[in-house]
């Protein structure tokens, strides 16, 4: 039923093509000149299969919405382990473990630190203090800044050696991918455990969806006007809406055709499987700058499945700044590429369907379709123009122009505005959803700069890795006055550890786990609170003050407590300014909260391992009988 309807969708799009291209007379008769002719006969097979593949897009998708596919199951039943790249990442790798070790107890994560030039390692090994599932893997020179799948290599070595254990343990070890400003959904590894996913023993890899975690930023560009902040407030919607629509929408189709793609943030494959890739590549990351569609290729070739997971997500930073965007989706252009050097090896393979080698061939066709467009589109209309004098600016020749744009190019891109309203339960409205369909017009044509400068890149050679900024990079937390009532508090009352203690019957080291614990979350929380007043949600703010100034009592952080209750008093007074205000003085002073803790825990823990010489004669009681003088 659905290759009948796609080959009726085919046939359909193909006569309209052809009356638009061919027949209307707009791009020069028919049988006028031969490279003419071919010229409209490839635009007409392209104009075909664009809006044969957007409509299987549409269809797959808004089906998936309707039919979520993917069932939870126990993540228990597997071994998880998170790389985490990083590159000069002290402004945002703090968190992304905090959120990582916080929802996911039982994961190990391993930050690899490329050689960075900043704070980064020192950061991690903080961390490490308050739990010991946080790893760092320090890349030095001339090992390091080779490329992220190096890195990923390496790392992938030493958590091999760590995991140890025989093929079928080494089978339910999942290995995961997060960017450094990676954040995963509470119910990642549920869904990644269920039947769909690594339930499954034939299922080699998983991918999840990507979100935006600062999509309602209001001020995403904070140190510049309102309507460069308007632009980038724009340019970070479009990122959510790309993933969380085009993009997903082309992983449910691959479910299908059984050609899920890999993606560098939120993948997860077993250790196995990397095993076997080492087997037969030397290593399971290749080299080219888009090593994470390599690695699900790869996989491919070796007969297993992959799939995809859109019920669960990873949230990932926007960015707000045209260039930066121009070169991180460059580097990504490049590197897809570069994999269409995978196509032969997936051919002679016969793992393959012939749905999903027509999904992979049609995918990577794309810059080279692309360019055909930018080429002859224009040349086309040009000629037409000069030929056509007079008949060329008629009204028909006009209305066939008008109706031929919004087939072609304005609807197979508009209509992901509506879609990305359902598919994130209204969180924009009808509206907006109009106002973004449109804007994404212009977004996609972006995608014209990305392939011509990757097409240059190629061409001449250079292949060079270039790390994307980050939002934050190069921001300083300056010093906060503080007024004399919060001088005055103590950062912690440690009398209140004691009585911790003396709960838990007894156990100082349950006391100060309790306390490592609300370490380890405190960037977690920071990060919510800054996000929330940055999107100017007073629901969420207020969620977030309460979670700091409740957890802060707990432990007995008297200074945040208080710190946190002003914010509050401020939020309930309406004056949203003044919670932006006070927002640096609460960072800073749960950071040097932190920095308190980690110097208690420390010692604390030493005391406790340090062994302590028993002596046999204080340790031995006996009765005995005093006389009375």
């Amino acid at each position: 039923m659905r290759t009948a309807v796609t080959v009726c969708l085919a046939v359909l799009y193909a006569l309209l093509a052809v009356v638009v291209f061919g027949l209307s007379g707009v791009f020069g008769g028919v049988g006028e000149a031969l490279w003419r002719d071919v010229a409209v006969l490839l635009l007409t097979v392209v104009a075909a299969c664009a809006l044969t593949y957007v409509s299987l897009l549409l269809m797959s998708f808004l089906h998936a919405l309707r039919h979520p596919c993917t069932s939870a199951g126990n993540p228990g039943a597997l071994q998880w382990h998170v790389l985490v790249p990083c590159r000069d990442e002290e402004s945002v790798i703090a968190e992304t473990v905090s959120a990582a070790r916080t929802s996911f107890p039982d994961m190990h994560v391993w930050v690899i630190d490329d050689a960075s030039e900043d704070a980064t390692a020192s950061v991690v090994q903080d961390l490490m203090v308050f739990d010991d599932r946080v790893h760092l893997i320090s890349r030095v020179a001339p090992e390091a800044r080779t490329g992220k799948g190096d890195a990923l290599n390496a790392a992938y070595r030493i958590v091999s050696d760590h995991v140890g254990g025989e093929a079928e343990e080494r089978h339910r070890t999942i290995v995961g991918v997060l960017d450094a400003d990676g954040f995963l959904s509470d119910n990642a590894l549920g869904l990644l455990a269920g039947p769909e996913s690594f339930g499954d023993q034939q299922i080699g890899a998983v991918q999840l969806e990507v979100w935006m975690k600062n999509r309602g930023d209001r001020r995403p560009r904070p140190e510049e006007g309102t309507l460069r902040n308007a632009v980038g407030r724009l340019l970070v919607r479009m990122q959510d809406l790309e993933f969380r629509t085009t993009n997903s929408a082309m992983q449910v189709l691959r479910v299908r055709t059984g050609t899920v793609g890999m993606g560098g943030n939120g993948q997860f494959t077993r250790l196995s499987v990397l095993d076997t890739l080492t087997e037969e590549h030397g290593r399971p990351w290749g080299k080219k700058l888009c090593e994470d569609y390599e690695l699900g290729l790869n996989i491919l070739g070796q007969g297993m499945r992959n799939h995809y997971v859109r019920e669960a997500h990873v949230s990932q930073e926007a960015l707000p700044f045209t260039r930066r965007l121009i070169t991180q989706r460059t580097r990504w252009a490049q590197g897809n590429m570069e994999c269409a050097s995978a196509l032969p090896g997936l051919r002679r393979s016969g793992h393959l369907s012939a749905a999903g080698l027509v999904e992979i061939h049609y995918f990577m066709l794309q810059p080279a379709v692309m360019m055909l467009n930018l080429v002859l589109v224009p040349l086309l209309l040009i000629l037409g123009a000069l030929e056509e004098r007079g008949g060329f600016w008629s009204a028909s020749t006009w209305l066939t122009l008008v109706l031929a744009g919004l087939i072609f190019l304005v609807m197979p891109y508009a209509a992901w505005g509506l879609v990305y309203r359902k598919a994130t339960g209204g969180e924009v409205s009808v509206l907006g959803a109009l106002g973004l369909g449109i804007a994404n017009l212009a977004y996609v044509y972006l995608t014209y700069v990305y392939y011509l400068r990757a097409t240059w890149r190629a061409v001449t050679g250079r292949t060079g890795w270039a790390k994307t900024r980050r939002n934050a990079d190069g921001r300083r937390l300056l010093p906060v006055p503080l007024s004399p009532a919060l001088e005055a508090l103590p950062l912690m009352r440690l009398e209140q550890l004691e009585e911790l203690t003396a709960e838990l019957e007894g156990r100082s080291d349950l006391g100060i786990d309790f306390v490592a614990g609300w370490a380890i979350m405190w960037p977690t929380r920071s990060s919510r609170l800054e996000r929330a007043i940055a999107a100017e949600d007073r629901s969420a703010i207020r969620d977030a003050i309460g979670s700091v100034r409740v957890s802060s009592a707990m432990v007995g952080a008297a200074r945040l407590e208080q710190a946190a209750t002003d914010l509050e008093l401020a939020l309930g007074s309406g004056d949203l300014e003044a919670c932006r205000a006070q927002l640096p003085a609460v960072t800073a002073i749960g950071q040097e909260t932190v920095d308190m803790l980690r110097k208690e825990v420390s010692v604390r823990r030493a005391l406790q391992q340090t062994p302590h010489p028993v002596d046999a004669a204080l340790t031995e009681v006996r009765m005995v009988t005093v006389p009375r003088g």
